[in-house]
């Protein structure tokens, strides 16, 4: 697996997962934390499988995480096989005992909960157009997980997502939902601010 990291060894770690067809420098890219300093250290990973983008100027950079149907039952790779090859990753790294708060975007916000099952000092999952399925919840120890979903959000309806969250939080979960006026599915620069205190807070 590929990744890149920055930032203060010394504390926690924001371990970032990029959506399907996407790759990791370009999610922080549009986030704004690309080679930016910041209060923590960071590690975006690209997902293993290239699944290129056709465009008119050639094909671009882009990866998934997993491929599966839930609808037809079909599974090539699962997120629980992916998710167990990062966290082999991080120990690698020697970081998978540190405190650790996930932020993903989209298909790396779905796999988040499959990841954060293996993490000893999981401190919260920030996930930014991204769902809440209840059944991978059930296998990770109760925590801080904030919904950032934006209200213009065309992949993933934005009011089901709200619906999925507050069930997550009925069942012992903490954390919030906060939707942005006019955010398509997307990431952007307008979440910065709100991804970046939301870590901090969960560090501290």
């Amino acid at each position: 697996m590929r990744y890149q990291t920055w930032g203060p060894k010394d504390g926690g770690l924001v371990v970032a997962l990029h959506g399907y067809q996407d790759h990791a420098l370009s999610m922080m890219r549009r986030i704004g934390w690309w080679e930016k300093e910041l209060p923590f250290q960071v590690l975006a990973v690209n997902a293993p499988f290239p699944v290129p983008i056709c465009a008119a100027d050639g094909f671009k950079e882009a990866y998934a995480w997993y491929f599966r149907d839930t609808d037809r039952g079909f599974t090539i790779v699962s997120p629980q096989e992916t998710a167990l090859r990062i966290y082999e990753l991080l120990q690698e790294l020697e970081v998978a005992e540190r405190p650790i708060v996930i932020f993903g975007y989209s298909q790396g916000g779905y796999l988040a909960p499959f990841l954060g099952r293996h993490l000893r000092d999981l401190r919260a999952i920030i996930g930014l157009g991204s769902g809440y399925p209840p059944e991978p919840y059930k296998h990770v120890e109760p925590t801080r997980v904030y919904a950032l979903h934006g209200d213009a959000d065309e992949r993933i309806p934005h009011d089901s997502v709200r619906e999925a969250h507050g069930l997550l939080l009925k069942s012992g979960f903490t954390g919030e939902f906060i939707s942005f006026p006019g955010l398509k599915h997307q990431v952007s620069h307008v979440a910065e601010s709100t991804v970046r205190r939301l870590a901090v807070e969960s560090f501290s």
